[in-house]
């Protein structure tokens, strides 16, 4: 049924039927989320507090050990001489609050210093080397969004498929002695996955729909235009938001479901892949903004 919603959608927006070619991407979207209607329902069920979600800074115990584990996510204690082993390759969670405070700062600052000249350095090339009329028709009207929302659409999908995996890297009550955000982890992953279904879908829509080719003078059309800068620049912001369960997993060791313990070779890969990320969804954001206003002042 789902490839079914998108061949006739193409087909509509091959027709210039633009409302209804929507209209079936929405069809698409609830079909999604009636699928794993439970999940939806238990993420936005705030459960009773629990202590298991309250984050409580790792000691050392004379004379005991306690053993972690991570499906049930309690510890047991044992008799023994030796101290907790620590659960973060980092080791940040050994830190004091106030250092552990810096790290969570210190992390959003590297990537807006690492973003910023890479932002810089791509609209030079864009402008340079590739040039603006090749820039636009062949990555910010179609192979940027498309791709960009495909990444994005399938990462909301996964918020509902795998929705326990991404509850397990988010910072419990307390995290950094700052974080005391309202809501439940589930409901958190439930709002940024819809957020990421209905985004990476419009960037997606939109893309697909300027290499097709639309006739000039539509009416119709004129928000439409305004559909992939406004859907990148929620992602580029859901981007930053969300970027406190990549920082857990780097200071506390948190992981997604059964996976393996990450060294710290993923997190520097993680680093780059988001600054990437945020680089370009910032590019398209603005550009296609400044594509569509000329288009419409022409």
């Amino acid at each position: 049924l789902h490839p079914a919603f998108l061949v006739v959608s193409l087909a509509m927006m091959r027709r210039r039927c633009v409302p209804s070619a929507v209209s079936m991407l929405l069809l698409l979207i609830v079909s999604c989320c009636v699928q794993h209607h439970h999940l939806l329902i238990s993420a936005f069920t705030l459960p009773p507090p629990s202590l298991s979600r309250i984050h409580q800074p790792t000691t050392t115990c004379s004379g005991t050990v306690i053993n972690f584990d991570r499906t049930t996510k309690r510890g047991t204690a044992k008799s023994s001489s030796l101290v907790i082993q620590l659960l973060s390759p980092s080791g940040i969670d050994e830190w004091p609050i106030i250092s552990q405070t810096a790290v969570f700062f210190g992390a959003y600052a590297g990537l807006v210093l690492a973003s910023y000249p890479t932002i810089k350095l791509l609209e030079s090339f864009s402008q340079s080397v590739v040039g603006l009329e090749r820039w636009r028709i062949y990555m910010i009207d179609s192979t940027l969004p498309i791709l960009m929302g495909l990444v994005y659409l399938l990462g909301g999908i996964g918020h509902f498929a795998a929705a326990d995996s991404f509850q397990d890297i988010y910072p419990p009550m307390g995290t950094w002695g700052i974080w005391y955000l309202p809501g439940s982890a589930a409901f958190h992953v439930a709002w940024t996955g819809i957020i990421e279904l209905f985004c990476g879908a419009g960037l997606i829509f939109s893309g697909i729909r300027d290499a097709i080719g639309s006739e000039d003078g539509e009416e119709e059309n004129i928000l439409i235009n305004f559909i992939k800068p406004i859907c990148a620049s929620m992602l580029f912001l859901l981007t930053i938001l969300v970027t406190p369960a990549n920082i857990y997993m780097f200071t506390h060791g948190a992981v997604m479901g059964d996976m393996a313990p990450l060294d710290m070779s993923f997190h520097v890969i993680r680093f780059v892949v988001q600054v990437t990320f945020l680089t370009l969804l910032f590019t398209l954001a603005r550009d296609s903004f400044f594509y569509a206003w000329g288009d419409e002042l022409d």
